[in-house]
């Protein structure tokens, strides 16, 4: 029987070995882009569907009842990744050598119909595997999806055209800095966020996450920018926040029909993911909590024409 998840969050389950500027170092934190988005999705809905070639050694007795792996096809072992982490908050993952082809660690486009969604994040994959992704949830039926970016992928060959269809498939497209980045290169957030805009017009929702600076987004058909602060919050691991924050995003946006409460969910879910190791400060917050952070929230968004410039995230 077909089974039936309000959201579904496709990308990698992950072990990773961290090393931080400081040069403090974790071991073995179990992650992946997949389980922190959905994490952060399910922060606010109570269950989220995870959708990721899952390994017998990884630890999924630490992920609670919230998140539904029963759509996660079998792999030999998990994805192994090196983290590094420097000053500037800009970080690079390097998979070890029998975790090498990261193809193998993705869904496939056959993994959109292994059950039913009404809203979908494709996570950071190689490109032509999340064209093909998207392609399929829309032929399931899937009514949002959600698309963060390989910004390993962008560096390594710079084809415009192709990461250009890869976003125009998408109805919510929410890179990083270093994403935006990677394809504008030289550009300030608020400079690639226009030219994003240029090159898919009809996307929904343009955010670009600027870490510590908040995010920075577009909504289609608008004349204004949209700037929602970072929730100030002690930081013990930014590992994950970008994908806690893409859950948020697709969660309210769900519950409210409003791009705007999606973005300050985001940020709620990404504020609780840096407050401690891996994924445990999402699985510890209440929904008491988080609507508190979104009250305290709600008041700091800022907006602006289009044509002006942004100081908050230069």
């Amino acid at each position: 029987m077909s089974l039936v998840s309000p959201l579904a969050f496709f990308g990698s389950l992950t072990i990773d070995d961290l090393v931080f500027a400081d040069g403090s170092t974790r071991w073995a934190i179990p992650g992946g882009n997949a389980v922190f988005a959905a994490m952060g999705a399910a922060l606010w809905t109570g269950h989220a569907s995870v959708v990721a070639p899952l390994g017998p050694d990884y630890p999924v007795g630490l992920l609670g009842k919230r998140l539904d792996l029963s759509r996660c096809p079998p792999v030999s072992h998990t994805l192994r990744n090196w983290g590094l982490y420097e000053d500037d908050g800009r970080r690079h993952f390097i998979s070890r050598s029998s975790s090498r082809n990261w193809s193998e660690f993705c869904p496939r486009s056959v993994d959109a119909s292994s059950g039913n969604q009404i809203a979908a994040h494709v996570a950071a994959m190689p490109r032509k595997l999340g064209i093909e992704l998207i392609k399929e949830l829309r032929k399931t039926g899937t009514r949002t999806i959600s698309l963060d970016l390989d910004d390993h992928d962008l560096l390594r060959d710079t084809n415009l055209d192709e990461t250009i269809e890869l976003v125009q498939g998408a109805d919510l497209f929410l890179p990083s800095r270093q994403d935006a980045a990677a394809i504008f290169p030289e550009m300030e957030p608020f400079e690639s966020l226009r030219r994003l805009r240029s090159h898919a017009p009809h996307v929904y929702m343009i955010a670009i996450k600027c870490g510590a600076e908040g995010v920075v987004a577009h909504i289609a058909g608008t004349e204004e920018w949209v700037h929602v602060p970072a929730l100030q919050v002690p930081l013990v691991d930014a590992t994950g926040a970008g994908d806690a924050f893409c859950g948020g995003v697709l969660a309210g946006l769900a519950e409210h029909d409003d791009p705007i409460e999606g973005l300050l969910y985001g940020t709620v879910s990404a504020s609780f993911c840096i407050e401690a190791l891996g994924f445990a400060g999402l699985a510890a917050a209440t929904q008491e909590q988080s609507r508190n952070r979104l009250a305290m929230l709600r008041p700091l968004i800022q907006r602006g024409l289009m044509e002006s410039s942004i100081s908050a995230v230069r």
